[in-house]
């Protein structure tokens, strides 16, 4: 097939348009923009790779993968391909109408899903879509419930009803209210470093769990359709469940008849060094939610469920441009290249690699509170003082706004309020699965230099 050529405009003008930028256009834009962005403005990447431009040129290794999606790194040259090929084919199609990749794609969600999570749903929006397909899914197969369980410091996504989900409103971050809050009821996350009963993960004796299952049971004024959970979570501050914990959550949702779900949404497609945690754990849930590095770069989410359940009608999850066959092209061949090039072992090996650099500077530091994987899955707890764990917000920021000045890009967790204080002190490490052992010791170089000289700055020392 011949590459397309523009007819009404010129290869340069689209070019130019969508590569250069004035000074003017930029103080216009500020004005007319209804949601406040970072200064810095992407260019482009390194095909395949874990480094992007700005527009002065200047590069960054990205250590946040772009929101922890890009798995195969920056324009991936293969999906880039898909994409392009696919673009001269067909881009959209009424949702109602299955296409080539759509097929495959579902047929190859289904082959690698944990378990017996062999029916599929995709979306175009992402993770917030996704998880109110699964609570609609819910719906459909327990009629008569109509609440769901989340957890302190979970993140589902930023529609009015996964903003409720969420426990971030309103906060910092969030200053509205979302919908539904009559639907959801909090839980404590198992937060071993932070544990409320101080109690030793080891040998704990669950009160977080048993408290799961009292307000399912006790906790509510309607039948609890779901338990809504990320197995390791991200935004809340980098924190792995205890193994412990989800074999026991997987039996009270079993013994209390309630669907147990998954947000996979940061873990999936080899970040915690497998294909998903679920695999870490061997236990698998009722229904699974994934975005974020499905579609390489694209927008996409995906909702597994048990294949026994009662499937959607057309009509209930239906969205205008929910089968688009270009992002559904895409994510086919971003997972098959995860799979050929067998990222999650590299995340598995890379990870271990940062995870025992970072352990060395911590005792060296007494800054370091924590620091949390698996695979490159890493988040680094910035405290006051190891043995107080008081949270250091300010020195955490300052690391990731030095890490910024030496062309690194840390981030931070989402802000939220414990114990009557605002908290967001978690410096997070999430590169492409891509990134090379050089780049990853330059960005443990880089965060400890970032480290010290906040430190002086602040003269915390």
């Amino acid at each position: 097939m011949t590459p397309m050529k523009p007819k009404v405009l010129t290869e340069n003008e689209i070019k130019e348009m969508l590569t250069k930028v004035t000074e003017e256009e930029i103080i216009e834009y500020k004005k007319h923009t209804l949601t406040h962005l970072k200064d810095t403005i992407l260019a482009s990447g390194t095909p395949g790779g874990a480094t992007v431009k700005d527009t002065e040129g200047n590069e960054y290794l990205d250590c946040t993968s772009q929101a922890w999606t890009l798995n195969v790194g920056f324009v991936n040259p293969d999906v880039i391909y898909a994409t392009q090929f696919q673009a001269e084919r067909l881009t959209h199609v009424r949702y109602s109408y299955p296409t080539v990749p759509r097929i495959k794609l579902i047929n190859k969600l289904a082959q690698i899903a944990p378990g017996n999570l062999k029916k599929v749903t995709i979306q175009n929006q992402g993770g917030s879509t996704a998880v109110e397909a699964a609570m609609k899914l819910s719906f459909l197969n327990k009629p008569e419930a109509s609440v769901f369980i989340t957890t302190w410091m979970a993140y589902h996504g930023a529609t009015l009803a996964t903003i409720t989900a969420s426990n971030w409103m309103p906060s910092p971050l969030i200053r509205f209210r979302g919908f539904g809050q009559e639907h959801f009821v909090k839980v404590p996350y198992p937060y071993c470093f932070r544990c409320r009963s101080n109690q030793d993960p080891k040998d704990c004796d669950l009160e977080c769990l048993e408290l799961l299952r009292n307000t399912i049971v006790y906790g509510t004024n309607a039948p609890v359709a779901g338990v809504i959970i990320e197995p390791m979570q991200g935004p809340g501050g980098q924190v792995p469940a205890p193994k412990r914990y989800i074999e026991g959550f997987r039996k009270v949702c079993d013994e209390e008849k309630v669907f147990m779900i998954w947000d996979e949404a940061q873990t999936a497609f080899g970040r915690v060094g497998k294909m998903f945690a679920a695999e870490i754990y061997n236990v698998v849930p009722d229904m699974m939610v994934l975005t974020k590095a499905l579609g390489g770069g694209l927008p996409i989410g995906a909702t597994l469920a048990r294949e026994d359940l009662t499937s959607f009608t057309y009509t209930e999850e239906h969205s205008t441009f929910g089968a688009s066959p270009l992002i559904m092209a895409a994510a086919l061949i971003n997972i098959e290249i995860i799979q050929r090039l067998n990222l999650p072992r590299r995340a598995e090996k890379l990870g271990g690699h940062i995870t025992k650099r970072l352990e060395e500077i911590q005792q060296k530091n007494n800054h370091i509170g924590d620091i949390r994987g698996p695979g490159l899955f890493i988040g680094v707890e910035i405290v006051k003082d190891q043995k107080t764990k008081e949270p250091a917000n300010s020195l955490a920021d300052a690391i990731v706004r030095e890490g910024l000045k030496r062309n690194v890009i840390f981030d931070l967790s989402m802000a939220h309020h414990r114990d009557m204080r605002f908290v967001r002190n978690v410096v997070k490490i999430k590169p492409p699965l891509t990134i090379t052992l050089d780049q990853a010791n330059r960005a443990v170089d880089v965060f400890e230099e970032s480290l010290n000289t906040a430190l002086k700055n602040l003269k915390v020392l």
